[in-house]
């Protein structure tokens, strides 16, 4: 049941919201001498939005990197056709770049925010999506048991498990079986994926094959690539 919370959960939260404040900066700062920040947006991080919540339902979407988040782009775009505000989140400066160059008029990027509960609190409390998709496999417990507890519906989109995840989660029976059973629905890649998350516990799990398949190929100059093909042969 959605109420019950194992101790490693429980731990889970208590330890990352007694260690933001400390570790948060200097996480971030680190991070950021590596180039793996955006200076301008770091407050994102910290759950303070860059941006208005538009009006009207919103559905938010969340993408650990580029492949993740290219891989929902022909998503997006239906959800954009049906009217439906659109926040897209993500974790890397490449997948924002991405986002600036490929999603459509009216879609937002942020920055997800780091999983401390006073980070996801922050950055709920500003945003109050109407539905939460989660892409393959970027899942942060707090982030989880926060949607859950606002009553926020979550659907797994393109659901993977690698072979070294599956072993890994399964040290922890119980924390995965409590994050994924607060899924409404885990959508996945393959039979094998699956049959992974039905064994992690899983209730509720359709497989509807690899969205990365039906990606669109990017935009491109098409002079430049009538040169190119001419030049190697094709």
């Amino acid at each position: 049941m959605r109420d019950r919370l194992p101790f490693a959960l429980r731990f889970y939260r208590v330890a990352s919201n007694a260690a933001a404040p400390p570790l948060a900066s200097r996480l971030l700062a680190w991070r950021l001498k590596r180039g793996k920040e955006n200076r301008a947006r770091l407050p994102e991080r910290y759950g303070v939005a860059g941006l208005p919540r538009p009006s009207g339902p919103l559905i938010w979407l969340h993408g650990a990197s580029v492949g993740e988040v290219l891989a929902v782009i022909p998503l997006i775009e239906r959800i954009r056709a049906m009217n439906f505000a659109v926040l897209v989140t993500s974790g890397t400066v490449t997948s924002a770049t991405l986002a600036e160059q490929r999603l459509p008029t009216g879609a937002i990027h942020q920055f997800i925010p780091l999983d401390a509960p006073r980070f996801v609190g922050r950055f709920l409390d500003h945003w109050r999506p109407d539905l939460a998709l989660f892409v393959e496999s970027d899942l942060w417990p707090n982030i989880i048991m926060a949607c859950a507890e606002r009553n926020v519906p979550m659907i797994l989109v393109n659901g993977r498990v690698s072979e070294r995840s599956f072993s890994r989660w399964r040290l922890l029976p119980g924390a995965i079986e409590a994050l994924l059973e607060r899924f409404d629905l885990c959508l996945t890649q393959s039979t094998a994926d699956t049959r992974r998350y039905a064994e992690l516990g899983a209730p509720r799990i359709s497989s509807s094959g690899n969205l990365k398949l039906d990606v669109p190929a990017p935009p491109v100059d098409q002079q430049a690539l009538r040169k190119l093909k001419s030049t190697i042969g094709l």
